[in-house]
């Protein structure tokens, strides 16, 4: 008879809005002190995040999702090598808390639960596909996201010998800011913006373009002026081209000057900066 051990599980919950505690999980760890066993199992693309919350910041979360791989590896190491800060009876209240203090906002674990298993490592796959990748659904392909349109804009840029010209800025509203990935000054700020729309849903695509607006909404009162470059990546599905076109239309309501563009316009976009920055810079030389 195949001997069963028990274990002990928890999941690992990312909570995205602290007020309204909504979160989704994006691992699990198994332990089991019979067997001497510790792993775990966490989402490495955020994809499917970015889905629930389409203001997730990417940036923010990989960096997130990172500090706490590192952290799952140092204990599993050292619970493997019965390192004092891992004993080999410590139970998984006790590390979970060395990997990741219990008033951490972001990141929360579910209370701890137990069961019998003859094959552990089959038993934390089969609870990560229950808990965490049960409503995953394939993508046709690779979803494109906001650094995805940036990196194409970028090498137009680039090709034309003008991304030199173009650096971070935040504007500064009385309230808030909001930080641009690409900006050149001639007067005012020329700030552009690319935002992608490639996701699963139409309702996906509209609540992106308002939390933009949103953004934009948060920095009226922006003392310095500055003109709005929006560079839009559109929907793979055909089918998610009207839930776009409604996006642009909300885009529009932007209280700002702009001009926005799809990426298979980007060309037409760098050629108009181009020409701006080359009257500029002859301006310059000329004073």
């Amino acid at each position: 008879m195949m001997k069963r051990y028990s274990y002990s599980y928890s999941i690992l919950r990312y909570v995205h809005d602290v007020a309204t505690s909504e979160f989704v999980n994006i691992g699990v760890v198994v332990h089991s002190q019979d067997a001497g066993y510790f792993d775990v199992r966490c989402r490495q693309t955020y994809r499917r995040i970015s889905e629930f919350f389409p203001d997730l910041n990417t940036k923010s979360f990989r960096s997130l999702l990172k500090t706490v791989s590192s952290r799952f590896k140092a204990v599993g190491d050292a619970y493997s090598n019965s390192l004092d800060i891992a004993p080999a009876n410590a139970d998984l209240d006790t590390l979970l808390s060395s990997v990741l203090p219990k008033d951490d906002s972001a990141l929360i674990w579910s209370p701890v639960a137990s069961g019998l298993s003859i094959d552990l490592k089959e038993t934390l796959s089969q609870l990560y596909t229950r808990y965490v990748t049960k409503y995953d659904h394939s993508a046709p392909g690779h979803k494109r996201t906001d650094e995805d349109v940036w990196r194409s804009f970028s090498r137009v840029l680039e090709n034309r010998h003008i991304a030199n010209y173009f650096t971070e800025k935040t504007i500064q509203g009385e309230d808030d800011d909001v930080k641009f990935k690409s900006a050149w000054k001639n007067g005012i700020w020329h700030c552009v913006e690319p935002i992608s729309f490639d996701l699963s849903a139409p309702d996906s695509i509209k609540e992106k373009a308002r939390l933009f607006l949103g953004q934009m909404a948060s920095v009226a009162d922006a003392k310095e002026e500055f003109k709005l470059y929006l560079v839009l990546g559109k929907p793979a599905e055909s089918t998610l081209q009207p839930a776009f076109e409604k996006a642009v239309q909300i885009l529009k309501k932007v209280h700002f000057e702009q001009e926005i563009y799809t990426e298979s316009e980007a060309e037409e976009l760098a050629s108009r900066l181009q020409k701006q920055i080359a009257k500029h810079e002859s301006t310059v030389s000329l004073n």
